[in-house]
Order: structure tokens, then sequence, then C-alpha cells
């Protein structure tokens, strides 16, 4: 007790110096400039407390709300991580922000790179050494790298991630984080869409991966697995997925992964090991939506031969009396209809697949599957007409990024052609027979159809009136609960709640909780399609007539001989379209063969009468009825002895001897071209002479006369020259060279005396180039309005680029440096010679341009190509619909020149 009285009476004599060391102790151990233990120390405990943790804090709580915000699309493969989508991740940048905030300070305020004071270096260990060689002495600076960089990921600020990444893997390259950084790298990598780096990074936990954290090598091998998910390697990517789910002890996670390789056993045909897989997800109970699909697909792959459906039948039916299955009831209808499928019961499989899509509620993706299956079995029987009814109806509502969309799309927009044909015989077919009966007997059927109409309208305004009553009653119960209810809100009563419900339905029907609900039909168009709805169409005679009169329907009967060819002529040509459709789309070569002897049969003098007779004898080759086969390659000999098809029948080497002497022509074309360009006009005639005697069927003729008639130019006698490109536009009408001997005809009309045409430079390959003579009045057709929205497109030469290379290369460029701005990318042809390759859509004339600065700045996307074999530039909207129609790469180019480089 005395010494305790001692000791405290010191304290308070001392205390102000007690004070003032610790103070001192302190502000040392504050220092990053000194290393000591106690500095290391002190910044190792506040670097984590005050700032590491609750930057990594900051970080798993954006994760998290990109895991709640992220919905899966149980009709597509799940993807196994859920941080691809930028618009879920962008709801986590404020967390993100905050992690690269406590990173940078942590770095900041408590990095210690200093050297500590060395031992003697006798007595140094290799540990000592290995201490003072290192870069960094605070444990939670390089964390807090790593930290920033997976927080600029989330961003898809993918430059600074790999920065970061980067910096690590330099800094502390003989520490196990690199091994995170490599990880994180690879992900960054592959995101960006550069596949290549990515398993270069990802090669390296193979070559060390003795050295590789355990922790780690689960998500390296997921991470594997996801690259080639994304590339649609999916057989290799299961091997991964299976190391990686065996790595993993979250149970969520595992069943998510678990589900998806039964997606990968499903999607390459595996359907046992599918089922077991979808059976090992139902047993780790995972959410009841997953849980759901589980028994969905395990249902839908089940294997008819191997063991009864019973059983799984009657699980089905008792999830579709399930109230809280209601819902769900469209998929549960789609695996019972896969059942039937797998059974063999394929018009019982129809049945299920409608129903499906009758009662879908808010899946769009599932009523589109159920749509689309129907369509297919539609197809295979083959009862086209409902085919492309039920692909329609799919592929309006289908999300773009469905698996194999291009080619539905493709298939539908087939069947779309082939049903119009259909329509187009029944409706001729129709109308000719109604226009062929007795007046009276014509207007009795007119009339019953317009009282039909009548009692139709008359239903409508009914049913009208009644759904009005209903709402007026439901409003006035409304009024009656509000006053009820005691002014509780809309949401947290029951009753209200209910009729909102049914008052959106009578008014919207059905929709998906999602931007744009308002909207029927969000698909957007294709690049020509945009620019074709552009247009306004006029009103036509029929449009303004009441459909409950006569002449609304008489006028398009076919009552004048005039009137029936018109009618016998659209008949004729559906039947072409409609066989020719049949043969190359659909390779259904019965229905084609059937088509085109009907067309023979109805139309005997058609004129597709020879293509019909070698279609025919393809056909009946292909189907091994030789016999039929020579006899329409003999009608085609005797009846059409000069066609190419006759060639072709009677000398089986034609093609080769004709491209034998294409390629003649070819190599005599560049060099007539090479005396052009040095004003060797008597080669150029002689040439041309030749060319047209010998090979008078060529392609290149026109590029041959064109040469040689404006090397009539050369010496001046522009009267000459006018005569022969006036003859030559008569010649040769609808070549492509016949555009620009119009433009020379038009600068002559204007300034003959300055016309010059010693300067011919070549502008894609041979072809010709830019006449001096062009001026400002052939530029008129385009307009200058740089506030409209642009394009930037570039025009390439067909024979020296290809259009896809250069679309690949944009949307790589894009993707480098505009991944934010979403752009399209399309490419399309402009002729036989030209393709475009489009980017679109910029506000306006400024950010057009600087997009078109930086492609040249880049140097990645077009410097490789020869100058001849492309153009690039920006156009407006308006300019551009006027460049399709007038085709002329020169004249834009010039017009581009004046009024957008010289600005």
């Amino acid at each position: 007790m005395k010494n305790t009285f001692i000791l405290l009476q010191i304290y308070i004599k001392h205390k102000r110096i007690f004070f003032l060391m610790i103070s001192l102790l302190t502000i040392q151990a504050c220092s990053t400039k000194k290393n000591t233990v106690v500095t290391r120390s002190f910044h190792n405990l506040t670097s984590y407390y005050n700032v590491y943790y609750n930057g990594n804090e900051a970080f798993i709580n954006g994760v998290k709300k990109i895991d709640k915000s992220f919905k899966d699309n149980y009709s597509l493969i799940l993807p196994i991580f859920k941080y691809s989508n930028s618009e879920i991740t962008r709801g986590s940048f404020g967390e993100m922000n905050r992690a690269i905030e406590k990173g940078s300070k942590c770095i900041q305020k408590h990095s210690i790179r200093v050297k500590p004071k060395r031992k003697d270096a006798k007595k140094q260990s290799q540990k000592d050494k290995d201490f003072y060689n290192q870069n960094e002495f605070v444990k939670w600076i390089d964390d807090s790298y790593l930290l920033i960089g997976k927080a600029h990921f989330y961003k898809h600020d993918f430059y600074a991630a790999i920065e970061t990444f980067n910096y690590l893997i330099r800094e502390y390259r003989s520490k196990p984080i690199k091994y995170d950084a490599y990880l994180w790298l690879s992900r960054t990598y592959i995101e960006m869409g550069k596949f290549d780096q990515a398993l270069e990074f990802l090669s390296k936990f193979e070559s060390e991966k003795n050295l590789v954290p355990e922790p780690l090598l689960g998500e390296v091998a997921l991470t594997n697995a996801d690259i080639r998910m994304k590339q649609k390697q999916y057989e290799s990517a299961i091997p991964f997925l299976i190391q990686g789910i065996d790595y993993t002890s979250d149970k969520k996670k595992k069943a998510r992964y678990t589900y998806i390789l039964a997606q990968l056993y499903q999607r390459n045909d595996e359907k046992n090991k599918a089922f077991e897989a979808f059976g090992k997800v139902i047993d780790q109970n995972p959410n009841y939506e997953m849980t759901f699909n589980a028994r969905i697909n395990r249902a839908s792959i089940f294997n008819a031969s191997a063991a009864d459906s019973g059983p799984l039948k009657k699980e089905l039916n008792k999830m579709l009396r399930d109230e809280k299955n209601i819902d769900f009831r469209d998929q549960i209808y789609y695996a019972l209809g896969k059942i039937a499928l797998n059974e063999s019961r394929n018009n019982e499989a129809i049945d299920f697949f409608l129903e499906s899509a009758r009662v879908s509620t808010v899946n769009t993706n599932q009523k589109s599957v159920s749509y689309l299956a129907a369509a297919d079995l539609f197809f295979e029987q083959p009862e086209y007409r409902k085919a492309q009814a039920y692909y329609d109806s799919a592929v309006a509502i289908l999300s773009s990024d469905y698996p194999d969309y291009a080619a539905l799309k493709t298939k539908n927009k087939n069947l779309n052609a082939l049903v119009t044909n259909l329509l187009v015989i029944e409706e001729q077919d129709s109308l000719q027979r109604i226009a062929a009966l007795p007046d009276a007997e014509r207007n009795a059927l007119i009339d019953k159809l317009i009282a039909q109409i009548i009692d139709k309208e008359m239903e409508a305004k009914a049913a009208k009136a009644k759904q009005q009553q209903e709402m007026a009653f439901l409003q006035q119960q409304g009024n009656t609960m509000r006053n009820e209810g005691g002014g509780a809100w809309y949401f947290y009563n029951p009753a209200m709640l209910s009729m909102g419900q049914q008052e959106f339905k009578t008014r919207w029907g059905d929709r998906k909780l999602e931007d744009n609900w308002r909207r029927k039909n969000k698909a957007t168009g294709d690049f020509g399609d945009a620019l074709a709805n552009e247009t306004t169409e006029t009103d036509n005679a029929k449009s303004k007539m009441s459909n409950k009169t006569r002449d609304y329907y008489l006028v398009d009967l076919p009552l004048t001989d005039s009137a029936i060819k018109v009618s016998n002529a659209k008949i004729e040509q559906a039947y072409f379209n409609m066989a020719t459709l049949y043969k190359d789309k659909f390779y259904d070569f019965g229905l084609s063969i059937d088509g085109y002897l009907n067309l023979l049969k109805k139309y005997p003098d058609t004129g597709h009468k020879l293509i019909s007779y070698y279609n025919l004898y393809k056909l009946y080759f292909l189907t091994k009825n030789y016999n039929q086969a020579e006899v329409y390659k003999n009608r085609v000999i005797n009846e059409f002895p000069n066609s190419e098809y006759a060639k072709v029948l009677g000398n089986p080497e034609y093609f080769k001897e004709l491209e034998k002497i294409d390629n003649q022509v070819k190599f005599m074309y560049q060099a007539t071209y090479k005396y052009f360009i040095n004003n060797n006009c008597n080669e150029v005639h002689y040439n041309y002479q030749y060319v047209d005697s010998a090979f008078s069927e060529s392609t290149l003729l026109p590029k041959f006369a064109l040469l040689s008639h404006l090397c009539v130019g050369h010496t001046g006698d522009t009267l000459a020259l006018k005569n022969l490109l006036t003859s030559f536009v008569t010649r040769f009408a609808g070549k492509e060279e016949v555009v620009y001997a119009n433009e020379v005809l038009a600068a002559l009309e204007r300034k003959p005396r300055e016309v010059i045409l010693e300067e011919v430079e070549p502008v894609f390959g041979s072809e010709l180039a830019e006449v001096s003579a062009i001026d400002s009045a052939d530029l008129a057709i385009y307009k200058v309005d740089l506030s409209q929205p642009h394009y930037y497109m570039v025009v390439v030469a067909n024979q020296k680029v290809s259009a896809n290379l250069v679309q690949f290369r944009v949307q790589n460029f894009n993707i480098d440096y505009y991944d934010f701005l979403n752009f399209e990318v399309e490419n399309q042809l402009l002729s036989a010679d030209y393709s475009l390759v489009m980017v679109k859509l910029f506000k306006n004339r400024n950010m057009a341009n600087n997009y078109y600065e930086s492609v040249r700045i880049a140097g990645d996307v077009l410097s490789d190509f020869d100058d001849d074999s492309y153009r690039d530039f920006i156009i407006s909207t308006d300019n551009l619909k006027t460049f399709l129609e007038d085709k002329n790469v020169l004249k834009y180019q010039k017009f581009f020149d004046n009024n957008y480089l010289k600005k």
C-alpha cells in the first residue's frame, strides 16, 4: 500500500514529463521517413484499422449490391461471374470509389519505403537480407493496391485496373500477392475481349503451380472456365468448372456453379450428366427460383427410353396446382412439352408449348422460347405457314443474346418471304375467282362481307361499353375502400393493390416490369431499315374509301384483261420465288420440284422457263432421279442452245475455261491501265478492240472501253469524247462505269475547256479516279449541317480489303477506347465492288470528328491497308441517304474534304 502511494506521488509530480515522453514516442511512430520496429508496428496497426479495413468493407458491400441487383436469365447459360453487366455494376460505383479513396489514403499515409538500419553484414541472415531488400515495409500497402485495382475493375475502368495490377506485379514480384494480380489482370483482359492476353497470364498459374497460394486455385479454375464460355468453347470449359466447384466451400456459389455445369452438359447434349447435375442442384437447396428451374430442366431432358416419365409428370402437374407457381406455369408447361417431345408425341408437345406461351405472364424469355419450340416442330413437319407465324412471334420478343439469334432471324426472314409469296398466290387466285362471278353474285358476296364488318363493329362497341362500366365500378369501389381504409397508403392496402393490378392489365395487358415497358416491341431495326423508315408513304385511293362500300372491294378485283394480266404476273413470280426459296433457303427439294413444275404447268411460256429447267435438272440429280434429270438437261440444251446453262451442261470443262479466260482478261486490263497512266494510248485502243472482239462477254469490257474513250480526251477533241461517252452510256447501261462517264459528260457540258484528263489516279485497285473537272455544282446534292447526327464510314474495295476484317478491327478499337458508349458497327454492300463499314451514331459533327481523328491517331485500324484500298469519312444522316442512292465515293470524298477537313 505504501509503495503504491509513493508511485502515485511520483506520477503526480512528474505527469507532464510522462505525457511529453508519450507524445514524442507517438510522433516518432507516425513518421514514414524512419523505418524502425516502432514505426512499422504503428503503421501496420493503423493502416489496417483506420483505413484499409473501411475500404475493404466498402468493396465487399459494393460486390454484395451487384449480387443483389443481378437478375439471372435462366433461359440462357448463367454467367459464372456477375460483374460483366456495366448497367448492374454502375450501382456500386459509390462503394467502389470509397474503396479507391481508402486504398489510396492507406498508401499515402502509411507507406514506408525507406530502408531500416543495417546490421553488421557478417551477422545478417538470408532472412535479414530479404527483409532489407524489399520495396515496402508495411504489410497492408500491397493489399491496398490490389483493392484499388479490383475497385477499378468493378467500375469497368479497365485501363486503370491494368495499370494498378501491372504495378503490383513489378513491385511485388517475389510476393504471393503477384498471383492475385495475375488473376485479376486476366479477368480484366477477358472483360475487354482480349482473350490471348488473358490466357497468357492464366498460363502462369500452370507454369508456377507449386507456388500459387491454394485459396486462389479455385478462382483460377473458374476464370479458366469463364474465358472459354465467353468464347463459346463450352465443352472445354467443363473440366475447369468442375475443378472450381471442388474448391468452392460457399454453398450458394457451389449450387450456382453446379447449375451452370448442368447447363453446359445440356448444351453439349450429355443428357444423363446434365440430369444428374440438376439433381445435385436440387439437393443443395438453393433459392426457390434456381430450384424450380433445376426441376424444370431436369424434366425437359428426361430420357424416356431409360425410365418411366410418370413420376416426373406427376410432380410437374402438382407444381401447376401450387398457387405460388402461377408466374412459373409457362415453364412447367414447357417442361411437359419437352417430355412429350422426348417420347415422340410431337402434336401433344406443340399443344404444351403453345399453352406455355399463352399462360406466360412476366417471363418474356420463356414465352419466346416456347414459341420457338412450337415453330421448330411445325418447320420439321413441314408446315411452313404455321412455323412462320410462331418464329415471327418468337423473334419479336427474343433477346438478341439468345444463342444463334442471327440464324433464327435469318430463318424467320426467309419464312416471311415464303409466306408472302404464298399469300400473293392465294389472294390473286381469290380475286380472280371473285372477278369471274356474275355481277349479282359478286355484289351479294361483297354485301355479305360488309354485313359481317358491321356486326363486328357493333360487338366491339358493346365490349368497349362493358369495359367502361367495369372501370367505373372499379373506380367507385376504390373510392369506397379509400373512405373505409382510413387513408391507408395504397401499397399497404391489398384490396386497392389488387384493383390497381386489374386496371393495369385491362389497359396494358401483361407487361414485364422493365425500362420502356410501354413499348410493345423494343427491338430496333438494322441500318438499312432505319433509313428506309424515314421515308413517308403516300395514301392510295383505297385508303380514302369506307370498307362498308362495294367500291372498296371492287378496286382490287381484276375486272379487265390488263388487270388479269398483272394478276397472273404476280402469281407467276410468286410460284418462281417459292420454288427457289424451298431450294436455296430450306433445302426442301421435294416442294421445290413441285413449285417449278406448277409454274411450268400453269404458265408454260414463263420468262423463268430456262432457270426452272436448269434447277429441275439439279434437283432431280440431287434426289438421284437421274432419268428426270436427263429430261430437263436435254430441254435446256435443245430449247436454249446459246445460253450459259446449255454451255455448262454440254461442256463439263466450261467453267474452268471461263476462269482461264477471265484471268487472261484481268491480266490484260492491268497492263492496259498502266498504258493509260503513262499516256500510251495506242496500246490502250488496241487492247480495247481486241477484248471487244475476242471476249465481248467479259465483265471488264466496260473498263477497257472507258479507258479507250478517255484517251481520246487526251488529244483535246472534247466533241469526239462527248460522242464516245454518250454511246458508252447507252451500250453499258446499268454498269458501274456509267456513273463515272456521266460525271465526265456533265463536266464537259459546263466547262469543256477546263476538263483535264491527264491526271487520273487509281482510287481502289484498278478503278478510275476522280476527274478534276468535278466542281461545286456536282456536290450540290450534299448539304452542310454540322448539328445533325453523324456516322463514321469506311468504304473499302472488296478486291483488296475484307469488310469483315475492317468491321472486326473497328469493333476492337471501340472496345479499347469507347467501350462505355456502346457504338453499333455494321457492314453492307455499296455495290459489287465496294462495301461500307458504319459506326453509329454520333450526336453531331464534333463528336464524329473526334472519333475520326482518334482512329487516325491510334493507327491500328486502317494504317496497314494500302491508301488506294479504302476511304474513310464522317457523314450526316441526310447526306448518308443521298450517298447510298448516288453511290459515288469520289464525289462525297471531295465534299468531305471541302466541308470537314478544311474547317
